[in-house]
């Protein structure tokens, strides 16, 4: 007969072995759940219960149960590390999910049984992805002095965690100058964290007289790093799937990069928030949500939908301003008004199009001051803007080829060199060149043809024909450009080479 010191010995080892055992198998991938674990140590809970009568009719001193006591509670302890283990191997960034920090987050992507769910057919939780302006050039200026990479590189990660934790939202993702944030259903939270971690990368609060640190408890100044604006863009839905490694497969993080990339391209060097209309829409719903965060996304004005294609993906996104900027807010009704303009389906369109682009353009040069480079003339921004209010005149009186050609190039210029400029056109440039450009070379070639015919039927055109430009121009002043636009849009093959919404990168 076994004595307790004996009965003692053997559950230890046989706990030892098996704790250890689990563990290898978490640490080789041989355990895919968390609910294995959960049996394996049940096992052994229920072997300890079965040792306890035993146990209890032989001791007599009271050190023995505590002895045991001891046992049990390292099994507890022993139990926890192996789910956190089984975490760090297969729940990727998601290891941090847990009940007490991200209740939604928690309840809405795991199972029953506490374990990761893999697949989702909607997913439901919100996704920012954030990308630092500046960062390439930071590491280059860095020589000698290796404390403000260390401090980016380090310490700020670390706030901005705990700014997260404070939103109940985690980090999926932070490498580099790169970010994506997994927030709950209702984007408040998500919005809340943006905000905040906006804040401490630019080291200033939106509001002058808010205080940051009352709401999570970090200084937002930095004298080690220079501040930095950072670009956001935010989506959510789709199917989706976490693979064993805890990474997202799927539509949903490419979605957010497509439209990071849109945001990106309007300011390149200010801080910009785009959201898709599902996003919108979920704010709309959980606009009561109370937080005690010190500012919000309803502090901020809002853009009314556009559509973008970007890389063959079409998305329903709106601009949340960050700033308040004069520019901005007189160009709102005519990129409303080209908007609608681009939804139509019928060929006039084309010709309003290119005069509300006119009008945006126009509408900004009025409440900004600029240099721009055109040919070989520098103008200011009330000269350039003469030039365009003659081109908008001559589009909608009597247009000519050179007319759509000096138009594209004027506002090719201003938007690669007048940052105001950019952001209130991006959406729309690539659209505009790339369409007139088919446009105008279509009617290059009706004017081509019409020449060649010419000089088949008329003795004096032979005659002049070595003088080509000079009869091209008075053949072009035969067809006006609008009527053979009509023309060239009623041809199936043409009409099919334009776009019907505006894009960004290639199609």
């Amino acid at each position: 007969m076994k004595t307790i010191a004996e009965i003692y010995e053997d559950t230890l080892y046989k706990f030892i072995k098996e704790v250890t055992n689990i563990n290898i198998q978490i640490c080789t991938k041989k355990i895919t759940s968390l609910l294995d674990i959960k049996k394996r140590y049940l096992a052994l809970k229920n072997y300890y219960d079965s040792i306890l009568p035993t146990i209890q009719s032989k001791a007599a001193d009271p050190q023995n149960f505590k002895s045991l006591d001891d046992l049990k509670l390292e099994l507890e302890k022993s139990f926890s590390i192996s789910l956190q283990l089984f975490k760090s191997f297969a729940w990727g960034d998601f290891h941090r999910l847990n009940p007490r920090y991200f209740p939604e987050l928690y309840e809405m992507m795991t199972d029953q049984h506490g374990d990761l769910k893999r697949s989702f057919d909607e997913f439901s939780g919100t996704v920012a992805m954030m990308d630092f302006h500046g960062y390439t050039q930071f590491s280059k200026d860095i020589k000698y002095n290796k404390t403000p990479l260390q401090e980016f590189g380090d310490i700020l990660p670390q706030k901005i965690e705990e700014i997260c934790t404070k939103c109940k939202t985690i980090i999926y993702e932070m490498e580099g100058d790169a970010l994506i944030l997994i927030g709950p259903e209702n984007p408040i939270f998500i919005f809340n964290a943006i905000l905040c971690i906006i804040e401490l990368c630019r080291q200033k609060p939106f509001k002058p007289k808010s205080n940051p640190k009352s709401f999570h408890g970090i200084d937002i100044v930095n004298p080690i790093l220079k501040p930095f604006e950072m670009n956001v863009a935010i989506t959510t839905g789709g199917r989706v799937f976490i693979n064993k490694n805890g990474h997202i497969i799927g539509t949903l993080i490419s979605e957010a990069s497509r439209i990071l990339r849109i945001i990106n391209t309007k300011k390149p060097n200010k801080s910009g928030i785009l959201i898709s209309d599902k996003v919108y829409r979920r704010m709309e719903r959980f606009k009561n949500t109370q937080t005690l965060c010190h500012v919000s996304i309803f502090d901020f004005k809002m853009s009314d939908t556009f559509i973008v294609d970007v890389k063959g993906t079409r998305l329903n996104i709106r601009e949340i301003y960050l700033e308040e900027k004069k520019y901005i807010e007189d160009t709102l009704e005519f990129s409303k008004k080209l908007v609608d303009e681009i939804r139509k389906r019928t060929p006039t369109k084309w010709n309003n199009i290119l005069s509300f682009y006119l009008n945006l353009v126009i509408a900004c040069l009025n409440d900004i001051k600029c240099i721009v480079n055109i040919g070989k003339d520098s103008l200011n921004q009330d000269k350039t803007k003469k030039l365009l209010e003659l081109k908008f005149y001559e589009w909608i009186t009597n247009p000519t080829l050179s007319t759509i050609l000096d138009i594209l190039n004027i506002t090719s210029n201003l938007y690669t060199q007048v940052e105001e400029i950019r952001d209130v056109t991006a959406i729309y440039h690539e659209f505009v060149q790339e369409n007139y450009s088919i446009l105008a070379k279509q009617l290059e070639e009706f004017y081509d043809d019409c020449l060649f015919k010419e000089t088949d039927t008329s003795p004096n055109t032979r005659k002049i024909v070595r003088e080509y430009e000079n009869e091209l121009n008075n053949v072009k002043k035969k067809f006006p450009v609008k009527r053979i636009m009509s023309s060239i849009l009623s041809n199936e093959q043409v009409f099919k080479q334009l776009l019907d919404i505006p894009y960004m990168g290639k199609k």
